[in-house]
């Protein structure tokens, strides 16, 4: 598996401590879209389609808590 970039690691940290749902995925693109956060959004999805990866994103959530980012 590919490591996950610190950008998109910080952008889940600034979330979790903003007080958003990190169980929701849907909390969190919510989130990132309000701060204008676009292209981190489409790090969740599989390439070339419309379709979110939902391990890549609870495997970022993990790093990000085990980081204690």
């Amino acid at each position: 598996m590919e490591a996950i970039p610190e950008e998109i690691l910080a952008k889940l940290a600034q979330a979790a401590q903003a007080g958003v749902d990190m169980g929701s995925p849907k909390a969190v693109v919510t989130h990132m879209l309000g701060q204008g956060e676009k292209e981190s959004i489409l790090y969740f999805y599989k390439p070339g389609t419309i379709e979110f990866d939902f391990d890549k994103y609870e495997s970022a959530v993990k790093e990000m808590r085990n980081r204690n980012l």
